[in-house]
C-alpha cells in the first residue's frame, strides 16, 4: 500500500522542491518466530483460486509455479491451523479448487484490518511536520 503526502518544507535560504513522497506500509500476519504466514500474497492467491476454480490456474494468473502455490498455501494453512483451499482430484471430469468457509471470513477480515492499516498510515503520514510547525 502507498500513500502519497508533500514533503516537509526544506530550511530557510534553499530551494523549495515539491516531491511526492509515499508511506508505506505493509500488514503481515507472522508466527511467534516473525516467519510471515499470511499476508498480501497468500491472500491474492485465495482471491485468484476463488475466481477460477483451480490452483494450478490461479498459480499461473500470479506468474508462481504451481509447487510455489502449494508452498504458500500449506505455510498459511499450518500458521493458521485451518484448511483454506478445498480440492476435487481430476480425472474425465476434471478437478477443481474452492475456497473454504474459513478462507472466505479469513479473506473479508484481512481486507478490513488492511484498510484499517492504510487508513491508520494515511492519517499519521498527515501529521508529519511541515514549515513552522
Amino acid at each position: 500500500m502507498a500513500i502519497e503526502a508533500k514533503p516537509p518544507g526544506i530550511a530557510a535560504g534553499r530551494q523549495r522542491r515539491e516531491r511526492a513522497m509515499r508511506g508505506e506500509g505493509k500488514f503481515y500476519l507472522t508466527d511467534e518466530t516473525g516467519r510471515r504466514i499470511f499476508g498480501p500474497g497468500p491472500a491474492e492467491l485465495l482471491e485468484q483460486v476463488e475466481r477460477t476454480g483451480s490452483l494450478r490456474a490461479a498459480a499461473q494468473k500470479m506468474g508462481l509455479s504451481y509447487s510455489k502455490a502449494l508452498k504458500i498455501l500449506h505455510t498459511a494453512e499450518r500458521g493458521l491451523a485451518m484448511p483454506l483451499v478445498s480440492t476435487e482430484a481430476g480425472g474425465l471430469g476434471g478437478g477443481g479448487s474452492t475456497i473454504t468457509p474459513q478462507a472466505q471470513a479469513l479473506l473479508a477480515w484481512f481486507r478490513q484490518a488492511r484498510q484499517a492499516v492504510e487508513e491508520t498510515a494515511r492519517a499519521q503520514l498527515d501529521r508529519l511536520p511541515r514549515d513552522g510547525q
